[in-house]
């Protein structure tokens, strides 16, 4: 059969979560296949690529992994992403710089609970270049731009798909020039898009995209809203980054506790995790002053008919008051949750590396 092929993209700041992504990857994936494993490096040093060799052939031994430089300068004029980088465009640069028909591509905050393999040998239906899950957060083409929307032709109400788990033909890609016609998106768009590639994604392949059940990309905050933890998923951490502080509750328990097994050190006196308690603490006190102004702030958009911008604050506001009247039940709830994920074990092999 043929090889699993797998891309992740990462700088340095991001080696922790590239490091727990391949290694759950690795140990879910069905031990009869071999594995094709492809990291796009922005930047990552020389101490984390040995690590992450390591930990690879540590894991299994029938596991080629390449590393393929990119620059993500290149992405200059479009709009700043997460950690002020430019480093989440190069998804779009995969047909240009990787050499394979088909590949999973996985972004690096996530945990892979779940075989791969699976994915890889889903057929894609005729006329589909990519596969991936309806995002959990932005419904549709709207939530991200309306503007665009209208320009480009595409319904409004169009399904918004995430683009951290995708199962994609490269050689399709490469006959659209997607790479090129990314480059002219973000160049022609900056300050209408709102995430990234990932609306590069959705507007310039809309109605080429394949729906995958949502437990190949599942939302921490789903997660975190079960009441129990079943896993069986890919687990998403789209709100914050487990490993720069991230968000109280079972999905951060449950990356803490695979990264100990996988011989992750987390350090836990960065100024990145200073930020994000800081954050935490605001968080809850503007709650109830975010649940109230936000519907006013609403209204007041509604009535100067700026209809993006009153949907927005609806749908935050909407947010904020399940936010406060949640809290004490959830609070129970993850208590005991994380107790239980204490005391899980993750069959990875150990290593000691420092994060």
């Amino acid at each position: 059969m043929n090889p699993v092929v797998i891309a992740l993209a990462s700088n340095e700041r991001y080696f922790p979560g590239l490091y727990c992504a391949v290694a759950s990857a690795l140990t879910h994936l069905n031990a009869t296949r071999k594995v094709d494993l492809k990291v796009l490096d922005g930047g990552i040093s020389s101490v984390s690529k040995d690590a992450l060799s390591t930990l690879v052939h540590w894991i299994r031994r029938d596991v080629t992994l390449e590393f393929a430089p990119v620059d993500d300068s290149v992405f200059r004029d479009a709009t700043l992403g997460p950690a002020e980088s430019h480093m989440t465009y190069c998804r779009t640069l995969l047909p240009r710089v990787l050499d394979v028909r088909q590949l999973i591509y996985l972004d690096c905050d996530l945990l892979v609970l779940r075989d791969l393999s699976e994915l890889f040998d889903l057929e894609l239906p005729h006329s589909r270049i990519l596969a991936a899950v309806p995002d959990s957060e932005t419904l549709t083409l709207a939530d991200d731009s309306r503007t665009i929307s209208s320009a480009m032709n595409r319904p409004a109400t169009s399904r918004y798909f995430n683009a951290g788990v995708m199962l994609l033909n490269l050689e399709e890609l490469r006959k659209q020039n997607f790479t090129g016609q990314s480059f002219e998106f973000f160049k022609n768009w900056k300050g209408h898009y709102r995430f990234h590639d990932q609306s590069a994604l959705n507007f310039l392949l809309h109605g080429r995209i394949a729906e995958l059940p949502e437990y190949w990309n599942r939302a921490t905050w789903r997660f975190d809203e079960q009441d129990n933890n079943a896993l069986g998923c890919v687990l998403h951490y789209t709100r914050s980054a487990p490993w720069l502080g991230g968000t109280p509750g079972p999905a951060q328990a449950l990356f803490e506790r695979f990264a100990s097994d996988a011989g992750l050190l987390l350090n836990r006196q960065t100024a990145d995790l200073r930020k994000s308690r800081w954050r935490r603490f605001r968080r809850n006190v503007l709650a109830p002053f975010r649940a109230i102004v936000f519907p006013l702030t609403s209204l007041f958009y509604r009535i100067g008919g700026q209809e993006e911008k009153r949907i927005a604050y609806q749908k935050a506001a909407r947010y904020w008051f399940n936010y406060i009247r949640k809290s004490p039940t959830r609070c129970r709830l993850h208590r005991r949750r994380v107790r239980e994920i204490a005391r899980m074990k993750f069959n990875v092999p150990p290593l000691s590396v420092t994060a």
